[in-house]
């Protein structure tokens, strides 16, 4: 007895491996529906093959197995199509054994199959204790059928071990395994509402924010506008209204600009970039903030290449370098360096500006979170984060209080060490 309790375990063994492995992987991936249909149906198939392969008792007439559990939940969870796969794949591999079992084989396998195109939607419609008690009782009769069409056909008695554990011991397999696939999918499905609930609740704490920070800058430029109207202004005080209402529409557009940025879902026109002349560039465009706050650039460049939208990794530097020379009022140093660590390029960045406390560095990035005080907008590192994170990279940041900051960005290759230009494979080599 205890052996046949071991070979029904072996059998709910490979039951479960699809109810278990298979949806949190789906899910994981993100697998698109068409082939995650086709995917579970396949794995029920294999179950079915396994079951009769390896069953829990053989002889030349009649197989003993679970191969009911796996057929009965495809039929029932996956609809008609599946039904009639898995009836033909049970029929087609049961006929290599032969004997009078087959034609009990048949019937039940039929039997199922009509029973799950019949309940296709209703199934699916009962709530999912209902399902559980529905399956169970499908698979109770299915294997009481198949005991009273084995003593028809092979003269076995219902008194029989074999008899009397596949009674048993099935309908409670076919319990636990549809008890555990509603509460797997029944998980699954609550943590999608989740993550859909806390990115809606994002996009409203975003949208709200960022009215917030843009009606500032409107307001302050809409009263500056109003007072060009008076007549005894002098043209010094209208000549510096205007500049504080163009100064202020400029950072609602650079607010807009950040916040677009952020909400791109990826790059637009991807390329092969050169990382040297990417940052060179960059280094261009803030050589005179750099020259008015008294900071020195030294840079440690090579030319390595990888893959994304130019405009945007510009975007994504120029953020940083300028965050970093703004750090450094009194004057400091601005260190650029490249390298190349497991096949990803290495971006390096360092300043020796005021710092950052562990508290700043784990908020950073969060929506509208600033250390610069009322001067920034709280969005250039979303949007680093969100450019570095399109690119398939990662980003880390060491800072210290009045000693500096450094910033690691780690970007894929775009080429195998074979196809590097030889003025890359030797930097490589020396690194």
């Amino acid at each position: 007895m205890l052996s046949i309790l071991k070979d029904f375990l072996l059998n709910l063994f490979f039951i479960l491996i699809p109810i278990f492995i298979v949806p949190i992987w789906i899910e994981e991936k993100n697998i698109p529906k068409h082939i995650k249909r086709h995917l579970l149906t396949v794995c029920f198939a294999l179950v079915i093959i396994l079951c009769m392969t390896i069953p829990v008792d053989a002889d030349r007439e009649f197989i003993s197995d679970l191969r009911q559990i796996p057929l009965w939940l495809g039929s029932l969870y996956k609809g008609a199509a599946t039904s009639m796969f898995l009836c033909l794949v049970t029929i087609g591999y049961r006929s290599l054994f032969g004997g009078t079992g087959f034609f009990v084989t048949v019937i039940i396998s039929l039997f199922i199959m009509v029973i799950g195109i019949a309940l296709e939607k209703k199934f699916l419609a009962l709530s999912s204790k209902h399902r559980v008690l529905l399956a169970t009782a499908l698979c109770t009769f299915s294997g009481i059928l198949s005991i009273v069409l084995a003593q028809t056909f092979h003269r076995i008695p219902l008194s029989s071990d074999i008899s009397l554990a596949y009674l048993s011991v099935q309908p409670i397999c076919m319990l636990i395994t549809c008890s555990l696939k509603e509460m797997i999918y029944k998980n699954i499905a609550l943590r999608k509402r989740i993550i859909r609930a806390e990115k809606m609740e994002a996009v409203s704490h975003l949208a709200a924010s960022i009215s917030h920070e843009i009606r500032n800058p409107l307001t302050a430029a809409r009263g500056f506008m109003q007072l060009l109207e008076q007549h005894h202004l002098s043209p010094e005080k209208r000549k510096q209204y205007v500049r504080i209402a163009i100064e202020e529409l400029d950072r609602a557009e650079a607010i807009i600009t950040d916040y677009l940025t952020f909400a791109k879902p990826a790059p637009e026109s991807i390329e092969k970039l050169n990382v040297k002349t990417e940052i060179e560039r960059v280094i261009d465009l803030l050589r005179p903030l750099a020259n008015m706050n008294s900071v020195e650039v030294k840079t440690t460049l090579a030319p390595f290449t990888i893959i994304g939208e130019r405009e945007k990794f510009r975007q994504c530097l120029l953020n940083i370098m300028k965050n970093a020379i703004e750090a450094m009022p009194n004057g400091g140093v601005l260190q650029i360096y490249v390298s190349i660590e497991k096949q990803h390029v290495l971006i390096r960045i360092t300043d020796t500006g005021i710092g950052m406390t562990k508290e700043q560095i784990e908020r950073l990035g969060e929506p509208y979170f600033t250390t610069k005080g009322i001067k920034g907008t709280g969005l250039g590192m979303m949007v680093v984060y969100r450019i570095i994170e399109s690119m398939n990279g990662t980003i880390h940041i060491k800072s210290e209080i009045h000693k500096g900051t450094e910033v690691s960005i780690y970007l894929p290759l775009s080429s195998n060490l074979h196809d590097l230009t030889n003025e890359e494979k030797k930097l490589f080599m020396a690194l």
